[in-house]
């Protein structure tokens, strides 16, 4: 009766859990039964996991005893679901996000089917494995809290999902995560999407910017021919764009160093902030066949993250990667964003058909193609097909990220063919999905994309996102989707969807962090990590003393450290209070 309904919501928030339902089977160790208020109760074996007379009563005395608790969290977890009734009891006392954990898929099959929990299912995340617990945004404390009667049908599976989020209680509180970029090209902009998604996620991170020096970089092939000399002068500017970035670092004290693909940061260098006890991190966002210098580096970090898996995690363990795994691309829907355009962008940007790119070899080939098209490209790389010419936008210049969104807002059909340099069009053994995928489905624009292995665990093929095989089926697709603008924008609007709940930077770096937690490290506890509700910190201190008034300035905010006080001392610098004073001689004793 509910069961269908039930899962539908589940899709949303916890697809995996929703997946193993549909397959699984009650295997007649679970019954549920009407209680003498009119409400199911379930029974596992001997168990009884709710009261036979008033479970809605018992499921707010359960919210009574845990209201501390709830208050003081920011984010809670619930170990056992039950029925749900002290779920739904809980989401009436709090807004704060929930997440609960039971490891029973019996016990869930059964209350999927015997109770209407979609409006349960519409706030919570479920999960049965504590793999799945991922907690790691810093918005404030976690909060932990028990079913007694859940947790003793499999107190082993609950204490282990218990003990994982011990470390995740830390994340909790925030971590110090540094974030050092390449000195020029693609992931340069990943980069910054991931130091300003940890940022939205609570954390401290400070973001080593080394673009100040791809000019002087790209300049030594300028200076001098002679191969001999460049080596030398790129070494040396290496040596020196490393030391800066640890001179960014170390200072920091972070937990985490993410490190992006091609960023300088030398062997030794690492070695150092792993003697300090410092976490590294690698995110290889490129081809593994196109650069090989992966082989040099895997051993260096003590994570490795890949946008493609299958064989070649196998590789990097072989090349000496202690944990390497899957981390694919996404979207940031703060630059990647559906936008209204005026009249003047429209003509500017605005075409039939459209692509964004560099000019690789099988890019060259397919679109050879679409001549007869109202077809513009945009991006650097062309000079090898003249006959490309007349379509290509601003001489061939590169594009930035924010005319890059206008173009795929703009466009009425999107292609998004990934880069090869030996195919004539479509490679067939496709094995990773570039970012163009998620931005231009974040902008709520079509695309026809070439597939790609795995592109269906993040879209659903022909309803988010449409592919084509060959350069006849996207002209095909490019005649059919032309006549149909509503079918267009409807497949477009689930795809921008899709994003925004699963393939934003802020999922990936939760998932990062998340990996990094279960791998085994504990991120050190710090005092200034402490994070405080100022609303309360006010209303304890008297919002007319000198410390409430005081602590006024920071009303309505999410949560207050001891280090955003300093800072705002500092910037303000003159005539400072008793109470300022106070706070600079906590901090330097502190620091003692």
């Amino acid at each position: 009766m509910y069961f269908e309904q039930n899962l539908k919501k589940l899709e949303t928030l916890s697809p995996k859990l929703a997946e193993r339902l549909r397959g699984a089977k009650n295997e007649g160790n679970v019954s549920v039964v009407m209680s003498k208020a009119g409400l199911p109760w379930i029974k596992v074996g001997d168990a009884l996991l709710h009261s036979i007379y008033d479970p809605v009563r018992e499921a707010r005395d359960w919210v009574e005893h845990h209201c501390a608790e709830i208050e003081s969290s920011s984010s809670i977890v619930v170990l056992g679901f039950g029925l749900g009734y002290h779920v739904e009891e809980l989401l009436r006392a709090t807004d704060k996000p929930v997440v609960v954990f039971d490891p029973r898929i019996d016990v869930l099959l059964a209350a999927a089917h015997a109770r209407d929990l979609s409006a349960l299912l519409s706030r919570v995340s479920v999960a049965c494995c504590s793999n799945d617990l991922g907690i790691p945004s810093a918005d404030g404390m976690l909060g932990i809290l028990r079913h007694e009667p859940s947790v003793r049908l499999d107190q082993a599976a609950h204490e282990e999902a218990a003990s994982s989020l011990t470390p995740l209680q830390v994340v909790s509180r925030g971590l110090n995560i540094a974030v050092v970029g390449p000195l020029y090209g693609g992931s340069l902009s990943v980069a910054g999407y991931c130091a300003s998604a940890l940022r939205n996620l609570g954390h401290t991170v400070e973001y080593v910017d080394n673009s100040v020096f791809g000019d002087a970089w790209l300049s030594i092939d300028r200076i001098t021919n002679n191969k001999r000399y460049q080596t030398i002068l790129k070494d040396k500017f290496f040596d020196f764009a490393s030391e800066s970035v640890m001179a960014r670092i170390v200072p920091f004290r972070p937990d985490i160093v993410l490190v992006l693909a091609q960023a300088p940061l030398r062997s030794l260098s690492l070695g150092t902030l792993r003697e300090q006890g410092i976490a590294t991190a690698f995110w290889f966002v490129e081809d593994f066949r196109l650069m090989g210098y992966w082989k040099r580096v895997a051993d260096k970090f003590d994570y490795f993250f890949a946008i493609q898996e299958g064989g070649f995690l196998d590789m990097l363990r072989e090349a000496g990667a202690p944990r390497p795994a899957f981390l694919p691309m996404a979207a940031s829907p703060e630059i990647h964003r559906k936008m209204v355009l005026d009249a003047k962008d429209l003509a500017e940007f605005g075409s039939d058909v459209s692509f964004v790119g560099a000019g690789y070899y099988n890019r060259r080939q397919l679109f050879k193609g679409l001549v007869d098209l109202d077809f513009r490209i945009w991006g650097n790389d062309w000079e090898k097909s003249p006959e490309l010419w007349p379509f290509l936008q601003r001489e061939g210049a590169r594009v930035s990220t924010e005319d890059s969104v206008k173009v795929f807002n703009a466009s009425r059909i999107n292609i998004n063919l990934h880069s090869s340099s030996c195919h004539e069009g479509v490679n067939p053994n496709g094995d990773f999905v570039n970012p163009r995928t998620f931005e231009i489905a974040a902008c709520g624009a079509f695309q026809l994309v070439d597939p790609r292995s795995g592109l269906s665990d993040f879209f659903r093929i022909g309803e988010e996102i449409v592919c084509f095989e060959s350069l006849t089926d996207l002209r095909s697709k490019i005649s059919r989707y032309m006549k149909d603008p509503e079918e267009r924008k409807a497949i477009a609007e689930r795809g921008m969807l899709r994003v925004q709940m699963e393939h934003t930077y802020e999922r990936r770096m939760e998932e990062m962090i998340s990996f990094i937690i279960r791998s085994g490290f504990h991120p050190p506890w710090r005092e200034e990590r402490r994070r405080e509700d100022p609303d309360r910190l006010i209303a304890e201190a008297g919002a007319d003393t000198e410390l409430g008034k005081y602590l006024g300035r920071f009303a309505g905010t999410r949560n207050l450290k001891l280090s955003d006080i300093i800072q705002d001392i500092r910037e303000r610098g003159e005539d400072l209070s008793r109470v300022e004073w106070i706070f600079l001689a906590m901090e330097a004793f502190r620091k003692r």
